[in-house]
C-alpha cells in the first residue's frame, strides 16, 4: 500500500513532526496539498520534505508523481514553506526529486 508521508521542519530545519498525510492503494496515493499546507501552518513548520513508498522495485517517479508534487510545492511555496525535497522509496532503493533535477 502506497503511503503520502510528510516529514514538517522548523525553520532551524529541526523535525517538527513525521506524519501519514495520505493512504492509497497497491499502485497509487493522492495527497491533498490544501491539507498539506493546513497542518504546516497548524505546527508552524516553515519546510517540509515529502515521500511515499513505491510497493513495487521501480524507484523511478512517474508522471503522476512528478505532478502530485508539483501541486503540493505549489501550495507550499505561495504560504512561504519551503520543500526541501520529495523521496520515492522502493524495494531497490529511493530516488531525490531535487537530485533528478525534479523540484
Amino acid at each position: 500500500i502506497e503511503q503520502f508521508r510528510v516529514l514538517f521542519l522548523n525553520a532551524a530545519n529541526e523535525l517538527i513532526a513525521d506524519e501519514v498525510m495520505a493512504t492509497g492503494t497497491v499502485s497509487a496515493v493522492h495527497p491533498y496539498p490544501r491539507e498539506i499546507v493546513k497542518r504546516c501552518r497548524e505546527m508552524g513548520a516553515t519546510a517540509l520534505i515529502s515521500t511515499h513508498n513505491h510497493p513495487t522495485r521501480t524507484r523511478a517517479p512517474s508522471q503522476t508523481d512528478t505532478e502530485k508534487t508539483r501541486r503540493v510545492l505549489g501550495a507550499a511555496h505561495s504560504l512561504g514553506i519551503v520543500v526541501h525535497d520529495h523521496l520515492v522509496v522502493a524495494k531497490n532503493g529511493c530516488t531525490s526529486f531535487r537530485r533528478a533535477g525534479l523540484l
